[in-house]
């Protein structure tokens, strides 16, 4: 019996490999959420829609967003790092444990400490290049409904993009202060000149520029996903594209997100180096 489950589990990975997602560190059912329709402009996100964001937590105040790669390890921005964090998952809404929409509840969240953490040896903090990191977790998540790792994207990072994202976070809305409920909206994948022109650092092809008129991510929101989905081993899933790097204060327009697939080798070169450490 143990001999057929390997085999399975061992066809599923290949099968996912060959469709360009990065198995080698996820669950092999990643990226498998609750069906959510399409959302313009900005607004709350479906009770259980993004099982994979983690909350970063600082002093019991939202500090930044994550997001669940696999049970141990957390995906964000370097300039999120900060030895105080704690990380919550399974977080819809920061007012209420538990989360229920009309009488429909969520399990409660959990909160985990931080065994250590890295980010990118060429990281800059001015201009934000290579703004990516890892948080490892003290002890190993259990997925549940609600918590449930995203999968990441294959390397090479010169693929063809989408022409659409989705983007989660409890940062600022333009309307009014943070959000305590995650909130998401669709972003359309701009080309890297259309963010050199509001912002100083430099756009190159380790950044994903995207954006929308009427709705953008905004200052708190850093580390947080952009994700896009599609048709993988029979099933569809979200695949994470990007990590929010920068965006602008008016929470309108273009923001940058570091690209993902072209850290794919870091990304488990860091998890190796890290597993030898415990």
């Amino acid at each position: 019996m143990a001999s057929n489950w390997f085999g399975i589990f061992f066809a599923a990975c290949l099968i996912l490999q060959l469709q360009g997602i990065l198995v080698q560190m996820v669950y092999p059912d990643c990226g498998i959420v609750s069906p959510q329709s399409r959302v313009v402009g900005g607004q709350a996100a479906g009770l259980g829609s993004a099982p994979f964001m983690a909350y970063l937590m600082k002093n019991n105040l939202y500090h930044c967003g994550g997001s669940i790669i696999n049970k141990r390890y957390i995906l964000t921005a370097a300039s999120c790092l900060n030895s105080d964090i704690t990380v919550r998952l399974g977080e819809y809404d920061d007012r209420t444990d538990p989360d229920c929409v009309e009488k429909v509840c969520m399990p409660l969240h959990e909160d985990f400490s931080i065994s250590r953490f890295a980010y990118h040896k060429d990281y800059n903090n001015i201009t934000l290049e290579n703004d990516i990191a890892l948080i490892q977790l003290s002890k190993a998540i259990e997925f549940k409904e609600h918590i449930k790792p995203i999968c990441l994207h294959k390397f090479p990072g010169n693929a063809t993009r989408p022409n659409e994202y989705q983007v989660y976070g409890w940062g600022a809305t333009r309307h009014s202060g943070k959000s305590h409920s995650l909130q998401t909206t669709i972003l359309r994948n701009y080309p890297n000149s259309r963010c050199r022109r509001p912002f100083t650092m430099n756009i190159n092809p380790n950044v994903i520029c995207a954006g929308a008129r009427n709705s953008d991510t905004c200052q708190g929101d850093s580390g947080s996903p952009l994700v896009t989905h599609g048709h993988y081993a029979g099933r569809t899933r979200y695949v994470q594209m990007g990590i929010l790097s920068f965006g602008t204060r008016k929470c309108t327009g273009a923001g940058g997100y570091t690209n993902v697939r072209n850290y794919g080798s870091w990304i488990l070169e860091r998890m190796r180096i890290m597993d030898k450490r415990n």
